[in-house]
């Protein structure tokens, strides 16, 4: 498997990764099945001469061949990046300056032994807007030095400004009035009869 890999020409680099190791086309074993000129015997007469000749082509083409294969990957990785950002949907600054947020432990998505723990960190302050839904957060004076994004902060609201919901009853008439109940009515007492296991 390796020997395929390593032979193989990449899409991204244009090149075989053997190519851009030693500088040379990979020797496969089909090649000494099939004469080629890479496995034909070196003359020893010149063998100085074809050693030279291999420094020189291994010094001056290899450093070409790691340069374009850099442009190609950085041409490959800007496409792949285009075609993911235009999956995602348009960033806006859900948060302002100033601003109460809670910073979600995205950790603990995949904990198990953790799964009471509170799954949110704060409250921080939004410090500062940094542009593609990136923001620096403040704890009281100390700014935090790695940056979260939006997808990870929500609001928070202090529990001191809530208000508790008292739901209002509203009567109608058709609603039984207690004082309508006549009050000498005598409770009515039913006992419940064991089953007679005998019979």
């Amino acid at each position: 498997m390796l020997l395929i890999y390593r032979t193989l020409k990449q899409d991204t680099t244009k090149h075989t990764p053997f190519d851009l190791t030693y500088g040379r086309t990979a020797i496969l074993p089909i090649n000494f099945t099939v004469e080629t000129y890479l496995v034909q015997p070196i003359n020893k007469k010149n063998l100085q001469e074809t050693l030279q000749r291999r420094a020189y082509t291994f010094l001056s083409t290899l450093e070409g061949k790691r340069k374009i294969a850099a442009t190609h990957i950085e041409h490959f990785q800007a496409q792949q990046k285009e075609k993911h950002d235009n999956k995602l949907p348009p960033i806006t600054n859900k948060f302002k300056i100033r601003n109460k947020v809670v910073l979600h432990r995205t950790k603990t998505e995949k904990q198990w032994n953790g799964k009471f723990e509170n799954k949110w960190n704060g409250p921080f302050y939004i410090h500062e807007i940094l542009g593609n839904g990136l923001y620096k957060l403040r704890l009281d004076d100390k700014v935090l030095a790695k940056v979260a994004h939006g997808d990870r902060l929500k609001h928070y609201y202090s529990r001191n400004n809530l208000e508790p919901l008292i739901p209002q009853i509203s009567t109608h008439s058709s609603l039984i009035n207690l004082e309508d109940i006549p009050r000498n009515l005598e409770p009515i007492i039913i006992i419940e009869q064991q089953p007679n296991l005998n019979t």
